[in-house]
Order: structure tokens, then sequence, then C-alpha cells
């Protein structure tokens, strides 16, 4: 995360950062993972969750 997410995250509670599934599957691919399963919010309250398996 940049250094103003984590102060603005800190000041105003627990930090995290949004991330679209394609950009997870980006990041993922480049470290060797492959997609197994999601589970998407489908738009709700929560969070989507992924399983992923090293190459």
């Amino acid at each position: 995360m940049s250094a103003y997410n984590d102060l603005i995250d800190w000041l105003e509670g627990y930090p995290f950062e949004v991330a679209k599934p394609e950009e997870v599957f980006a990041f993922s691919r480049t470290k060797g993972f492959v997609l197994k399963k999601m589970k998407p919010c489908s738009g709700g309250l929560g969070c989507n969750e992924f399983l992923f398996r090293k190459i």
C-alpha cells in the first residue's frame, strides 16, 4: 500500500486497500499461482474469497 493510504487507514481504522479480482489474478499469475476457485461477494457486504494453487 502507499504511504498516504497507510496513514489515512491507520488514522481512520483497520487498514486495507480494495483490489479488483482482475488485479488479484494478474498479481498472482506473476508469482506462479493459478486460480482454482473463487467465491465472489456479488456486490454485497463482505469480501471475495480466492483459492490459488502454485504451479
